[in-house]
């Protein structure tokens, strides 16, 4: 059981989003006491939500061991996508404060059904058969802190896994779940194209569902129908340029947006 009682909660959610909202940065949550496990983050976040409006989905961070390692942390990290934060397709983003200075292209997921808490523990096929659609992706994460690499998970998690803006790209329900761990990505930007596989996110995209499914379900929240996944990084490119960027996952579509 937490002593982080809700107002310190609310007090931290306040915090995150004024910095969010402002371009502040903090050193940590500072707001007493501060979140003391990933349950009370979880909490952090719901709380977020009355200041940054609905969520259309989830997004997953460190989903990749370089990803945790440049995180410093050792698991993946979930966080919200909120409507307020997504870009239109083709649309212009201002790159200049991002203090990430990362843009990623993702395997996108949108599920059909409900995966509630008590459903838990989700196996493999039972995710695979709640996935009603693929959408290329692409995130520019974000930090709300001065060093992102040493708070921790705890207070990552609190502040949205990172979450920043991203797009998705056209939903594709006729495709094959099973291929997507080899299905390869290329991320093209002005400063140079790179390439991966849905392989690099925890194996498999499908399997990057199911271990949110589970995380979720062991602090008490399910994921919902109609709800977008977007599973973490697949190609990224650090300092991208000004300029066109596009995420190419061939048969399955692209997704592109412009660097300003």
């Amino acid at each position: 059981m937490s002593d982080v009682t809700d107002v310190a909660i609310e007090a931290n959610a306040q915090l995150l989003w004024d910095a969010w909202a402002g371009g502040g940065l903090l050193e940590n949550l500072p707001a007493t006491p501060e979140p003391a496990n990933l349950a009370d983050a979880y909490r952090v976040q719901f709380a977020m939500d009355r200041f940054a409006g609905a969520r259309v989905g989830w997004k997953l961070a460190a989903t990749g061991a370089g990803g945790r390692t440049a995180l410093g942390v050792e698991q993946p990290l979930a966080g919200p996508l909120y409507e307020r934060f997504q870009v239109s397709k083709g649309g212009s983003v201002d790159f200049a404060p991002i203090r990430m200075r990362t843009i990623e292209a993702e395997f996108g997921l949108q599920l059909g059904r409900n995966l509630p808490p008590t459903g838990a523990p989700y196996d493999h096929e039972t995710i695979r058969d709640a996935i009603a659609a693929f959408l290329p992706a692409i995130e520019i994460p974000n930090t709300r802190y001065l060093d992102h690499r040493s708070v921790g998970a705890v207070a990552l998690t609190s502040d949205a896994a990172c979450a920043g803006l991203f797009v998705l790209g056209e939903a594709r329900s006729t495709f094959d779940p099973s291929s997507l761990p080899e299905h390869r990505v290329t991320l093209h930007t002005p400063n140079g194209t790179v390439e991966g596989t849905g392989a690099k996110v925890l194996g498999d995209p499908v399997e990057a569902v199911r271990w949110l499914a589970n995380e979720l379900a062991a602090h008490g929240y399910g994921l919902n129908a109609g709800e977008y996944v977007i599973t973490g990084a697949a190609a990224a490119t650090r300092d991208p340029g000004v300029g066109r960027v596009v995420a190419e996952f061939g048969p399955l579509g692209q997704v592109e947006l412009e660097l300003s």
